[in-house]
């Protein structure tokens, strides 16, 4: 069926879908992005996940790489199973679920949420119908975004989530996160983003990077960039990712390591969020949320 009205008038009806929802605190959903590959976005969310586990958060990451180069391969884990596994009967959504270090929860959905929004009415209505069962009691929800993800293509249910964007230094990747903001802020209004700085070499290259973005983001935006802070340029950091482990296990005194759990303290901080009821009701959205979208497209 082709969608009879504009892309614009979905995601105003999925914002007041979710407002109704407003009244009890709930989980926290945090979409981590980036604007080029190779920023580091992977390893920033597979690190997060463990430093807040350790601060005694539930953590579950929603890993939607295809290419076995997402959270999944960040932490050691081998997916047994995809979408297209529970989807034919061959195993349970529960069984897509990997324990990770820590007691890190991961799902695999393989293939990015744009796949979920391709599948026929029947096959999306069941699905969403499982995660809606799906017995998962977590604190936080990390969406590990594929590597430069097209922002027009984003669920509206992560629109709606916190948006995170890991910057890399260099004028190519401050352009290009730039570019990200832009298109989120203009296509799903999104006003407000966390900014996290990877690679960095000094707090004072890190406060000037953070400044300019943020500056020129509410001048010509109009939208605000909330600094968290940033992870230095740390041998350790890669030497982990090389075994396929989080620093914080590896190298608990590493300067990376002790700058994840300063993010991490800072993010138990937040605001708490307006409930979106589970887990699994949250993630009906986002499959409603791809389904629209790309029927708008089509449209």
């Amino acid at each position: 069926m082709k969608a009879r009205c504009p892309l614009d008038k979905f995601v105003s009806d999925q914002a007041a879908g979710l407002r109704r929802l407003l009244g009890q605190p709930g989980f926290q959903v945090i979409t981590v992005m980036s604007g080029q590959q190779g920023a580091g976005k992977t390893a920033a969310t597979a690190n997060l996940a463990v430093a807040l586990a350790r601060s005694g958060r539930d953590v579950l990451i929603i890993d939607q790489d295809q290419h076995g180069r997402g959270a999944c391969a960040a932490l050691g884990l081998t997916p047994r199973y995809d979408v297209a596994d529970v989807l034919e009967g061959r195993c349970t959504l529960d069984a897509l679920m990997l324990n990770g270090p820590d007691n890190v929860q991961v799902l695999p959905i393989g293939g990015g949420f744009n796949r979920l929004g391709r599948l026929s009415e029947r096959d999306q209505e069941w699905l969403a119908q499982s995660f809606n069962r799906l017995q998962c009691g977590v604190d936080v929800v990390l969406v590990d975004m594929e590597e430069a993800t097209d922002p027009d293509a984003l669920p509206l249910g992560l629109a709606a989530s916190e948006i995170m964007v890991v910057l890399p230094p260099g004028s190519t990747a401050i352009t290009q996160a730039y570019t990200l903001v832009k298109r989120l802020a203009h296509n799903f209004g999104k006003r407000q983003f966390r900014l996290l700085l990877n690679r960095i070499e000094s707090p004072e290259q890190a406060q000037a990077v953070a400044h300019n973005f943020a500056h020129t983001a509410e001048r010509y935006l109009g939208v605000s960039v909330d600094y968290l802070g940033y992870i230095p340029l740390d041998e350790r950091l890669t030497h982990a990712g090389h075994l396929h482990t989080s620093v914080v296990d590896a190298f608990p005194v590493a300067q990376s390591t002790s700058q994840f759990r300063k993010l991490a303290d800072g993010l138990l901080r937040w605001p708490q969020p307006p409930s979106l009821g589970s887990v699994g009701g949250f993630m009906q959205r986002v499959i409603q949320g791809s389904s629209l979208v790309d029927a708008c497209r089509k449209g």
